[in-house]
């Protein structure tokens, strides 16, 4: 292109700010010149954090990030990105909680484990790895009960119902 066209494209769309994040980095939107697609850039708050947001220590929000590789016509608001904030709060908060309830449990189930009169279904045992909450036969004694109660299994009733399915075989047919 010629330089006349591309001083004439500065002046008649220029660079122009965009918007913040909560960090304080400022977005931008240039015109291109080359096709109909303007560039976005970012300018970090202080010129020392690119190089912690190139190593990866810190990201730029989710949604700016979607705006500057043009994923989302529209950049976000300070109001959607605290509402993004708030909701990453009450998912740390939430993985604690989880994380000490099964730390209690696991340690509730190596005490009744520990007890030489007691022989704990292996159903019981969490797997570090494996899902704890996938439905399975409920035993007839729960650790968090005393011993010898018993618990009416919720699974049992489902099984006799019309809903369970049938077992199938196939059946070859001639042409």
């Amino acid at each position: 292109m010629s330089i006349l066209r591309q001083l004439w494209q500065r002046f008649l769309k220029p660079t122009c700010f965009v918007g913040k994040d909560l960090q304080g980095n400022k977005y931008f939107e240039h015109p291109s010149t080359v096709n109909d697609r303007p560039k976005r850039t970012v300018q970090y708050k202080r010129n020392e954090d690119m190089w912690a947001y190139i190593a990866s220590g810190r990201r730029l929000p989710v949604q700016w990030n979607a705006w500057l590789t043009h994923t989302r016509h529209n950049p976000p608001t300070i109001e959607e990105l605290q509402a993004d904030l708030a909701r990453q709060r009450r998912v740390e908060i939430n993985a604690v909680i989880l994380e000490a309830r099964d730390k209690e449990e696991r340690e509730r189930t190596a005490r009744l484990a520990g007890a030489s009169h007691l022989r704990i279904p292996e159903t019981l045992v969490p797997e570090h790895n494996q899902a704890c909450h996938q439905p399975s036969e409920a035993p007839a004694t729960m650790p968090d009960k005393p011993l010898g109660s018993q618990v009416r299994d919720p699974w049992a009733e489902a099984k006799k119902g019309p809903d369970e399915p049938q077992s199938w075989a196939p059946v070859t047919r001639r042409r």
